[in-house]
Formats: structure tokens, sequence, C-alpha cells
């Protein structure tokens, strides 16, 4: 991370927010799971006990995006009928995943300042993430074929930007 902060990608108050957050990450680990377990479910592959041992690597991927960010152009949110079927997982795991986050940042915010940047950079991050998986998963589906129209065709790179 100093790294970064010597090349002028993150300022100090990032620097302390990200801290702060990492601080927390079992705290966000736990609500992450909490509200996945809260949330409904509508197959195998959904069940909060099939996604609950995603969330350390997804957590390592973003704080490490976040660590040594990269150039990179922001993407918009999936619109919600992307997944056609509607039985893709990792939209409810994203999601909560999403919430937990922004809880903790609010608990973060009361010792140190969490600047709009330093929210619009972890949604950012976890935004490009999700979008990434989703789009993965949704070039597999078997269950029907026109959740195959939203996404790549198969073969090509579903993100071009990496």
């Amino acid at each position: 991370m100093r790294d970064a902060i010597r090349a002028g990608i993150l300022s100090r108050m990032t620097e302390r927010c990200l801290r702060a957050l990492q601080a927390r990450r079992t705290t966000l680990r736990l609500q992450w799971e909490e509200r996945l377990r809260a949330s409904p479910f509508n197959s195998p592959l959904a069940h909060p006990d099939t996604l609950v041992h995603l969330i350390d690597r997804t957590l390592d991927e973003v704080f490490n995006d976040l660590i040594h960010p990269k150039a990179r152009r922001r993407q918009a949110p999936l619109p919600p009928d992307f997944c056609r079927c509607g039985f893709n997982p990792l939209i409810t795991y994203f999601s909560t995943g999403a919430f937990a986050f922004q809880t903790v940042l609010g608990q973060c915010a009361d010792e140190v300042p969490v600047s709009r940047d330093d929210a619009d950079e972890v949604k950012s991050t976890l935004t490009r993430i999700s979008r990434r998986e989703i789009m993965t998963f949704c070039t597999l589906c078997q269950r029907n074929p026109t959740c195959l129209a939203g996404a790549p065709k198969r073969g090509t790179n579903p993100h071009p930007e990496e």
C-alpha cells in the first residue's frame, strides 16, 4: 500500500479509510454472511451454505484491488434483467455484499473521515468484480438459453478491459 501512496495514487484519507475497512474485515464478513443467510434462495447453487465459502476470496480480491489500484474505467452495474432465467446465485451474493460494505463503511465513518470518493471506489471495485463473475456464470447457464442472449458468446473474453 505504501508504494501506491508514494506514487500519489492513494491520498492519506483513503489510506485511513482503507485501514479502517480492513480492520473491520471480520465484521464485514459476518454481516455479509448474515445478509446472505437471510435472503431467499431459489436453487441449490443459491443456498447460503454453497455461497459463504466465496466471501473470503471475494474480500481478498476487493482489498487487493483497493490496495493496488489500476487504471480502469468505471462500469455500470448490470441491469436487473441481465440474468433472464433468474437463477444466477451470484446476483444475490454480490447485492448482499454491497449492503454489508455500505454498513461497514458507515461504521468506519464514526472513527475516520470517509469521503464520497472512498465510498465510490469501494462500490466501483465491487461492481467490477461482481459484473465479471455474474457475466461468467451466465455464459455457463444451462437452465434457459435466453440467458445467453445478454452474455458474451462462448470463446470470447467477457471482460475485455482485463
